[in-house]
């Protein structure tokens, strides 16, 4: 059925330009979509020429929309009354893209993020609440992320976190006079007991080997009992240890007990420490306090002969010492009982997008009134015993002694090995070679032969645990590292071994006076200090070499850790792991020593073999970790248990199901 036509006049052709103007012309861009057609403008009296009425203007607009509008309905519709219209699409207001509240997700443990907000909430794969620090550590993302409980250790006060840290180190401090407490007197031991001196030097070895059991037991038991009952226990050995050693001259017998009874004390703070720091603290907090854990150590262990030789010179000789010793001791243990909580946490996060209301303060002294009621109540807390794993297994039993097998701590155990047993062996063969003739040195002068070590070594533990070295840790760092210590701990020995033993010799072109022996000759020609400088080129190899532990490790357990948790588990346990061994180990070359170098021959034979044999061990080591990094770690996980390799059998293939 035709359309009837419209009673208005017709637009003729040429008029349809003046009666629909070209909108003007826009600036044209590069846009792949063009833009929407701009709406029809009202014609306006003064732009018809013509001269017509209005209403014959009226109606031919109204005659010449419908036309379009029609020529639109019959393009479109196909019959089925869809309408077209002459209309401007509207632009779809889209609501602004979401601001994310995120800092950006660190590559590391802990970043700076640009704003400073207690927490965040994730919006890409996670809405769990991110967690960050307060004061001037607002914008560093903690690591690892607290729960809301105010008993996690990582939610405890600024003071108590640093009263636990302390009342550790007072005890790590006194650990280290105990070991070498018989390094100036061996010889007296050995003279007034009527015994050899490798029956003297077993009070020092016996001790060490017994530190290297118990320790691997102490992380063990920590595991499935925490680790506050196993200082508490240690605490106790070592008591009995000490006072029992200020009464056991004339006694070899008493005098080995009461060394025991000390080695049994030793393990648990040379395992368990480092795992407490890093229960405590967050990531960015922790480096300083293992730094002063590592100075603390090393400076008591090596400094503590040079005021030890002094005090056994009188008529009390080494008991003087343990006596010294106890009353220190006395401290530290008050310490312990009231500032030394437990800080093994199984934490659980809180639920996702649920804000954090809990407040760590930073404050360095207690917010409380100190009455009689304060202070029960803050010792009722201090249970001897709190935590308990939530299950007992073969695996969690194994944890620790698997680390000790992994070949990452092996490696480190034979790169670390001859310049650490190298220093404590012929320090614990001093009084054998200068207390005798010719030299008759005292105890206060062997124990100044210290000096040297403990002037050379600290100083370079202190530089090379800064976060500088750690953060530089590459591959050429780890091998020109390897290289230097490795040198310094060849130079160490084989300077000592060859300097001391080639003095005694007597000169072969005759310079020597008539009837004169090498014991003449001894006081002369051997510079005590030269000799202690020696010892220490040898301590601070050896501490060089023992930089590259904590770097290695943590490579390690990052590479192969499943979770923050897990790695920083593994790490303590690796850490504890080389100690026990070295430890083990050390106690047996103590005795083995002074059987090699009874005679000047003997000393130059040894420190040749082991300097020599460090270097060979050295470029071995190196070759491995340059060519077989990353197998080490691959095999790391497999024997620390963190791979499951039952993931890899063969089911079937993907392409035989239908």
């Amino acid at each position: 059925m035709a359309r009837p036509e419209s009673t208005g006049s017709t637009v003729e052709i040429s008029e349809i330009e003046k009666i629909f103007p070209t909108p003007p012309r826009k600036i044209v861009n590069n846009r792949k979509t063009l833009p929407p057609l701009p709406p029809l403008s009202p014609l306006s009296e003064s732009s018809d020429p013509s001269g017509q009425p209005a209403d014959a203007k009226e109606n031919r607009a109204s005659s010449t929309t419908k036309t379009l509008e029609s020529l639109l309905t019959a393009l479109g519709g196909n019959g089925k009354n869809v309408r077209l219209t002459l209309a401007i699409p509207e632009a779809e207001e889209k609501p602004p893209r979401p601001i994310s509240k995120d800092w950006p997700r660190p590559t590391t443990a802990a970043t700076t993020a640009t704003t400073a907000t207690g927490y965040s909430s994730s919006s890409s794969s996670s809405q769990r609440t991110i967690k960050y620090g307060t004061g001037k550590c607002a914008k560093v993302e903690l690591s690892p992320q607290p729960s809301e409980d105010p008993e996690d250790p990582l939610n405890w006060p600024l003071w108590k976190k640093h009263l636990n840290l302390g009342a550790l180190l007072s005890v790590v401090a006194l650990i280290g006079p105990m070991k070498t407490a018989y390094v100036s007197v061996n010889s007296v031991i050995a003279i007034e007991e009527d015994v050899s001196y490798t029956a003297a030097v077993a009070l020092t070895a016996v001790p060490l080997m017994t530190s290297a059991v118990t320790g691997l037991a102490s992380l063990v038991i920590a595991r499935i009992w925490g680790k506050r009952p196993v200082y508490l226990v240690s605490m106790v050995m070592l008591f009995v240890g000490i006072v029992w050693n200020t009464h056991v001259r004339g006694s070899l017998a008493e005098n080995m007990a009461a060394r025991i009874f000390q080695g049994l004390g030793w393990g648990a703070f040379d395992t368990l420490v480092l795992g407490s720091i890093q229960d405590t603290y967050f990531e960015h907090e922790r480096q300083f306090k293992i730094i002063v854990h590592y100075v603390v150590s090393t400076a008591t262990m090596l400094g503590s002969p040079l005021l030890g030789g002094v005090a056994s010179a009188g008529t009390r000789s080494y008991e003087v010492q343990f006596e010294i010793m106890s009353a220190f001791l006395s401290a530290s243990i008050l310490l312990l009982v009231i500032g030394a909580p437990e800080t093994a946490y199984d934490r659980v996060l809180a639920p996702d997008a649920e804000s954090p209301a809990i407040e760590r303060s930073q404050s360095l002294w207690p917010a409380m009134m100190y009455t009689n009621e304060a202070f029960l109540k803050y010792v009722s807390k201090m249970k001897p015993w709190s935590y308990r794993a939530k299950e007992i297994s073969l695996p969690l039993l194994l944890q620790a002694p698997r680390t000790m097998l992994a070949p990452t701590t092996g490696l480190l155990f034979t790169a670390t090995l001859l310049p650490y047993a190298g220093l404590w062996s012929l320090a614990a063969s001093l009084s054998l070679l200068f207390s005798p003739l010719p030299f008759m040195l005292t105890s206060a002068s062997i124990g100044a032969l210290m000096t040297g070590p403990f002037l050379l070594a600290t100083p370079v533990a202190a530089a090379l645990s800064l976060s500088i070295f750690h953060k530089r840790f590459t591959p050429i760092i780890h091998l020109t590292t390897l290289a230097i210590g490795t040198a310094f701990a060849s130079i160490g020995m084989l300077g000592f071994g060859l300097y001391v033993a080639g003095s005694m010799e007597m000169p072969a072109d005759g310079s020597a006076k008539p009837l004169s022996t090498p014991w003449d000759l001894g006081p002369d020609r051997v510079s005590l200090p030269v000799a202690s400088f020696l010892l220490g080129f040898l301590a601070a190899g050896s501490l060089t070499l023992e930089a590259t532990v904590r770097p290695i490790i943590q490579r390690s357990t990052a590479f192969t850790s499943a979770s923050l948790a897990v790695g920083l588990r593994n790490t303590a346990d690796m850490h504890g792991g080389l100690a026990c061994l070295r430890s083990f180990v050390v106690g047996a070359f103590i005795l083995g020593l002074p059987n090699a170098i009874f005679v000047w021959d003997g000393l130059r034979a040894a420190t040749l073999g082991m300097g020599i044999t460090q270097i060979g061990v050295a470029a071995v080591v190196g070759g491995v970790y340059w060519y077989w990094d990353e197998d080490v770690r691959r095999l790391d996980g497999r024997v620390m248990g963190l791979i499951d390799l039952s993931i890899l059998k063969r089911t079937g293939s993907f392409f035989e199901s239908d």
